[in-house]
């Protein structure tokens, strides 16, 4: 029996007709924002999605809906639905709700949706002929309803055996996707870079936009402008990268500007505003290495409580 599902989940990754024509059943533990996300783009794409199971039935009965598939009421039925199944649940679920799964799940291929946990949190998969993955889309996902439509243009960061591997990078390269495969132990540096770049620029823009409505701005005001701003200087490191792209007092070396700067922000902006600094000045040094930023550095580490 172990040997017949192992022979058509080879034959199904082997053949792309049978890719196009939905052989793989893949099935979600976990019916929120990136599995819902998730399972409407593979169906949006003609994969074959069994459905959801969760611990809430009425999370899964309106992923089921969303993505017009069925609505599993036990692991064990989604299980068994699935050759392929999807651990969608929060980071910190994933181990507990696998050693709820693992008594039923053998010859599978099992994944999970985390940047931050690699493959190996499916403690003793290969035990029972199962293969691991981590299967991260590199996106915001911030809407069950709407993120998937963004799912085209994003990276899918994958990590696992190596039985199946190159095979689930081609399923998302034809697709349309962009992929890149990692190793396990990169995982928790890769899911922080992710960190810095999506969420930590939220709070920096925050901080713009507060700064903004002391001025006067209403937020909305204020959010518009400073979009501008900002997305106009991503688009330069894009063409550019960052040390091309960086402008600013910092990088002219206008330590009177700074100093103003960080004498005027309450205490907890300044601290960011100074942490900051200390990466800029990095940066401003590689784009004038003959420019000497001794000064800049120490008005930037000096206290100002």
């Amino acid at each position: 029996m172990i040997d017949e599902m192992n022979r058509t989940i080879e034959a199904a990754f082997e053949r792309r007709r049978c890719i196009q024509l939905n052989c793989i059943r893949i099935g979600f533990i976990g019916a929120g924002r990136v599995g819902v996300s998730l399972g409407k783009y593979l169906k949006e794409k003609g994969m074959n999605i069994s459905g959801y199971y969760s611990q809430s039935p009425d999370s899964a009965k309106s992923a089921a809906e969303f993505t017009n598939t069925t609505h599993f009421k036990s692991l064990q039925e989604v299980i068994a639905s699935s050759d392929m199944l999807l651990f969608t649940v929060p980071d910190n679920a994933i181990s507990k709700v696998w050693e709820e799964a693992k008594p039923y799940v053998s010859n599978k291929i099992i994944g999970h949706c985390s940047g931050l946990h690699s493959s190996k949190i499916f403690s003793d998969s290969g035990s029972n002929e199962n293969y691991a993955y981590s299967i991260h889309p590199l996106s915001a996902v911030s809407s069950k309803e709407s993120s998937w439509k963004e799912f085209p243009n994003i990276l899918f960061t994958l990590e696992g055996d190596e039985k199946y591997l190159t095979k689930i990078e081609e399923m998302f390269r034809r697709m349309g996707n962009r992929t890149r495969i990692i190793s396990a132990d990169n995982k928790i540096k890769y899911h922080a870079a992710a960190a810095l770049s999506s969420n930590y620029m939220t709070a920096l823009f925050y901080m713009a936009q507060e700064l903004f409505v002391q001025c006067g701005f209403d937020e909305k005001e204020a959010t518009e402008e400073l979009y501008v701003l900002a997305k106009g200087n991503l688009e330069n490191i894009l063409k550019m990268g960052c040390v091309k792209a960086l402008t600013g007092p910092l990088e002219r070396n206008d330590m009177e500007t700074v100093k103003s700067h960080i004498e005027c922000l309450e205490p907890k902006m300044r601290t960011v505003y100074q942490s900051n600094a200390d990466y800029l000045i990095e940066v401003a040094s590689k784009k004038h290495p003959d420019r000497d930023y001794t000064s800049m550095r120490q008005i930037c580490e000096k206290s100002y409580i």
